[in-house]
């Protein structure tokens, strides 16, 4: 943890401010959290009775998905996002996110993960100081890929009950998370809070997709929620093989009307992708590995929550938390928004 960290914490329990003392983070009020490998333990894990109705399964979900990663699979997933992120939130580019990031204060990454984009963040913004949260055990693989610059810090805590002041923030990121929390909503509102005048959030969260992928989404995420991380990690390995096997046919179909009522358009169409956007998701992508790949589908299987939503909830939640749309990007995949908080 490096010296500066403490001044922006505060108790997740009631708002006090916070001293070090023995290796542990205190509050007047006599709330404690540890320090563990350099990470403030803000948030308490499932064996504590922590994180409040599912959440501990999200704990598990992704502590499970993040360990043991190989460096490589760590490489092609960060090539990849990174050239994605910048493209969703118009930045256009990597020194378009740097231009961006010049002159910011302070930026939170809510939901880093592996840690790359706090990383990133990081690298760019060097006058910074850079915050990346995570509710799971992912968090001390951020800190050991990651950890080390003067700059920035990782630290274990709970989008829906954050450990820092209203208005902390000029930069506020929270990429594919929040759709995995009890409430989008209000976890939105609660890193909307924490924007300063003048500052920015950027979030994405998973589109509601065409009308059988719903159903099927629903239903066998009734299933797959209750399985085993064992069990549903097998589960996400059966669906690879046959997204990979369907992607290798490399076969084509050609709709004149295509079917307005499923969600598909006019036009030639990959089978692969139809099945995968349409009906149900069976991920695949030739750039990564198999164990990745497996790792993406169990990441929508396992979660306690994957909620789904249109551009007008989102432009809604904006608007009520004060904010002015500055760039929507909706996909097939899902809605990302840049949003700033008015001078």
């Amino acid at each position: 943890m490096n010296p500066g960290l403490p001044d922006l914490l505060v108790c997740p329990d009631d708002g006090g401010r916070l001293s070090l003392e023995e290796g542990r983070l205190s509050c007047d009020q006599g709330h404690s959290f540890e320090l563990r490998g350099g990470i403030p333990r803000m948030a308490a894990g499932p064996e504590e009775g922590g994180g409040g109705d599912d959440q501990a399964g999200t704990f598990e979900s992704f502590s499970a998905k993040w360990a043991g990663i190989s460096e490589s699979d760590l490489e092609q997933r960060f090539r990849q996002q990174y050239e994605w992120y910048v493209q969703r939130y118009g930045f256009g580019d990597e020194q378009g996110l740097a231009e961006f990031l010049d002159g910011r204060e302070t930026v939170l990454e809510a939901g880093t993960g592996l840690g790359g984009d706090s990383a990133r963040f990081a690298r760019l913004a060097p006058g910074a100081r850079v915050v990346g949260i995570d509710l799971s055990e992912g968090i001390v693989a951020a800190q050991g890929h990651f950890g080390g610059p003067a700059n920035l810090d990782y630290v274990q805590a709970d989008i829906m009950n954050l450990p820092f002041a209203p208005e902390s923030f000029d930069f506020v990121s929270s990429d594919q998370v929040i759709h995995h929390t009890p409430d989008a909503p209000q976890a939105f509102a609660n890193l909307a809070a924490l924007v300063k005048p003048g500052g920015h959030i950027a979030v994405y969260v998973y589109v509601k997709k065409a009308l059988l992928r719903e159903m099927a989404d629903t239903e066998v995420r009734k299933v797959t929620t209750r399985m085993s991380v064992e069990e549903c990690m097998e589960f996400s390995e059966q669906v690879t093989k046959l997204a990979r096997e369907l992607s290798h046919l490399d076969a084509k179909v050609t709709l004149e009307k295509g079917v307005p009522l499923l969600g598909i358009e006019p036009g030639e169409h990959d089978v692969q992708r139809l099945i995968y956007w349409t009906f149900f998701k069976a991920f695949w992508n030739e750039d990564f590995s198999e164990r990745l790949n497996t790792l993406v589908n169990f990441d929508w299987y396992h979660p306690p929550y994957a909620s789904r939503h249109t551009p007008d909830e989102v432009s809604a939640w904006c608007k009520a938390a004060g904010l002015a749309e500055e760039h929507l990007d909706v996909s097939e995949s899902g809605i990302s928004v840049l949003a700033k908080r008015p001078d």
